[in-house]
């Protein structure tokens, strides 16, 4: 079954492609799902967290591919990037949503061609500008992020994510296996009990729940810089701590620190939120480490893309195979040869 045919027989409407790296295969795959939902029937919609689709990366300075618009599809960007785009647009409505490249807009693409695309940055804009994207056709919309631009992907967002793994992350295959396993882990962590998650829904911030259903709220500014203060709270008796806001690594030590750190779950809003470095991360389960959240994202594939923009390349078979056996029970798609899968 090819990806775009799982997006459609489960009505997912709002979908991420978060890359875990500049040229991972991010717009490789956005293109792949436009050409597929185009052969599908399928009225799409696209949109960035931020700009995409210039023939040269601003950064790196390499060359990237283009996002290649075809007539009729939906985009919410800016003003300016539209200007700097060679497809044919009809704005639909203006969003009054400010970007450094202008207003973003709505537009319908009416003849098609390469698009550049830059939209909202916050979760609240891009959740309207998704709903403004469906309202006027579009049966899906995909959101191009980043992983530095992952809280796209909350479920609070979008009905599914997939993640873009590439070369570009290491030359050592392992190591990009590893990272990618590593984010796909984070994103698919399991949901917390619907008892504990009664309690957090009610006090809404950061907080230790004791094994009693008492509710001790730190007093900290945030969770970020809060972690001692935090970890000195838990004893005992401690049950859950919820992190509202981003969970970091420095975070996750403090915590790790406390001697009942193998008796609490740590609960945190969604996959989105952990920021944690891997060799932290794995030797903190190994102590005993437990992390749960409140909302989990629905990872639904990983898209692969075996070349590397600094001239070397994985055999794309085994990058796939492997990738099958660090990644189970997530569809592991070769996009760059069709997207196929067994």
């Amino acid at each position: 079954m090819r990806l775009i045919d799982i997006i459609s027989q489960n009505n997912y409407n709002t979908v991420s492609i978060i890359g875990l790296a500049k040229n991972s295969g991010k717009t490789v795959t956005l293109n792949y799902l436009i050409e597929e939902a185009e052969n599908l029937g399928l009225n799409i919609g696209i949109t960035s967290t931020g700009r995409d689709g210039e023939s040269v990366d601003l950064v790196t300075q390499t060359q990237k591919p283009t996002i290649m618009a075809a007539e009729g599809m939906y985009a919410a960007t800016a003003k300016k990037a539209l200007m700097l785009s060679e497809a044919k647009t009809e704005i639909l409505e203006t969003t009054g949503i400010p970007t450094p490249m202008g207003e973003v807009v709505i537009v319908k693409v009416r003849q098609g061609g390469n698009i550049q695309i830059a939209g909202p940055v916050s979760t609240a804009d891009m959740k309207h500008v998704a709903e403004r994207l469906k309202h006027h056709g579009a049966q899906v919309v995909f959101i191009d992020g980043a992983i530095d631009r992952k809280a796209v992907s909350s479920p609070v967002v979008t009905d599914a994510c997939i993640v873009a793994a590439g070369a570009v992350l290491s030359r050592d295959m392992k190591k990009v296996l590893e990272k990618t396993a590593h984010s796909v882990e984070c994103f698919k962590l399991a949901q917390v009990g619907s008892d504990a998650r009664k309690i957090i829904q009610k006090h809404r911030k950061t907080c230790i729940i004791q094994n009693t259903g008492s509710v001790i709220v730190p007093d900290i500014a945030t969770s970020i810089t809060g972690g001692k203060k935090i970890s000195e709270l838990i004893d005992e008796n401690a049950e859950y701590v919820y992190i509202k806001g981003a969970v970091t690594t420095s975070l996750l030590k403090d915590i790790g620190d406390n001697k009942f750190l193998r008796g609490i779950k740590i609960i945190i809003e969604d996959g989105t939120k952990l920021f944690t470095d891997i060799n932290v991360w794995n030797e903190l389960r190994r102590k005993g480490l437990t992390v749960e959240t409140v909302n989990s994202v629905n990872v639904i594939a990983v898209t692969l893309n075996p070349v590397s923009p600094a001239g070397y390349f994985f055999d794309s078979e085994i990058f796939k195979s492997e990738m099958e056996k660090y990644i189970p029970g997530v569809k592991i798609v070769d996009v760059v040869s069709g997207g196929d899968f067994d």
